[in-house]
């Protein structure tokens, strides 16, 4: 009979210390991008310790700074030291937990990652943006194998609704080529439309907008990264009503309060939704986040092992149809 032992945060077949096997994780949600993009590097605050989210005085103004000193945390996390030292740590840890990754960025950094570890990062970029590919561009790459899924999908950043008119030949692209798509609604940067997002807004985290995308392309693969939080019960009626939406849990993970996010997760569980629901990192700068991300699913005292798998691994498996030989290779690893 096989048991499931938690060690440092990340789960083995039990067996002998020679024999024991690193049960394969798939993380739906990683980014390849510069410290640049990212405040230059600063340190995040992370749950592995408590969290609070201080009020600032608008009398002298809602700038980066003053967000960044409301958002007071017992444990602070490093940025690498470099974008070259990003990449290193990031795949050291993802051979360390045996962990494949959809990997999302700008697309020279997604190609510079694919390159460096072609059997662990499942390339991916995301339409809609500004600067956006066109559709057609988005086909090439598609059909040469350079990218597997769209994502991170963030209109919310740019103040549209999935909806908008601008993301239909891409949602309609998606739909004919099979490719899952991967779409942002959620909690963006504390105090994000006043520092660093302008046109973010809170409302656009419905996910209300995504039923006429999902009815206009029955055959597309979803998943909503960051499970539109904190809009659970919203999360739960659109999954109830279009059984082939997924979501992932990244970010959320180790972003937030612990009790915060254990209790949505334990509600979308309630919700008997265990069987759609993805881990993730939602690694940017900090390597060591995808530890904290782990031992966040790992330790959840209201999860039962083969709900922890279904989330580091399952359910992914399933939304990604990968095929048997893939499943058997990343669990000989």
């Amino acid at each position: 009979m096989r048991r499931v032992a938690i060690a440092l945060g990340v789960i083995f077949t039990a067996g002998s210390a020679r024999s024991q096997v690193r049960l394969p994780i798939i993380d739906m949600h990683m980014h390849a991008h510069r410290l640049a993009d990212y405040g230059g590097g600063r340190p995040v605050c992370a749950s592995n310790r408590d969290i609070t989210f201080f009020g600032v005085d608008p009398r002298d103004g809602i700038t980066g700074e003053a967000v960044r000193k409301a958002k007071l945390c017992a444990s602070l996390v490093p940025a690498a030291a470099s974008d070259e030292a990003n990449l290193r740590e990031a795949l050291a840890s993802l051979r360390r937990h045996n962990i494949y990754a959809v990997t999302t960025g700008p697309l020279d950094l997604v190609r510079q990652w694919h390159k460096a570890a072609p059997d662990r990062v499942i390339p991916a970029h995301a339409f809609g943006d500004a600067d956006s590919t066109r559709p057609e561009e988005f086909r090439k790459l598609v059909e040469s194998g350079e990218l597997a899924l769209f994502a991170e999908v963030s209109p919310q950043y740019d103040g549209l609704s999935l909806d908008h008119a601008s993301l239909e030949p891409y949602f309609a692209l998606a739909e004919a080529l099979d490719v899952p798509v991967g779409v942002h609604l959620g909690e963006g940067p504390y105090g994000a439309p006043y520092w660093n997002n302008p046109k973010y807004r809170a409302r656009l985290t419905s996910p209300f907008q995504l039923e006429e995308v999902l009815l206009r392309h029955p055959k597309l693969r979803i998943y909503v990264m960051h499970y539109a939080s904190p809009l659970v019960d919203e999360m739960i009626s659109v999954m109830y009503a279009h059984p082939q939406v997924y979501v992932d849990i990244a970010g959320n993970n180790w972003q937030y309060p612990k009790p915060y996010f254990y209790s949505q997760l334990k509600r979308l569980m309630d919700a008997g939704l265990g069987k759609r629901i993805m881990w993730g990192s939602d690694q940017m700068v900090w390597p060591k986040t995808i530890e904290i991300a782990i031992a966040a699913i790992a330790n959840a005292p209201f999860l039962t092992s083969e709900q922890k798998r279904d989330i580091f691994y399952n359910n992914a498996a399933r939304f990604l149809r990968l095929s048997k030989e893939d499943i058997a290779r990343h669990h000989k690893r």
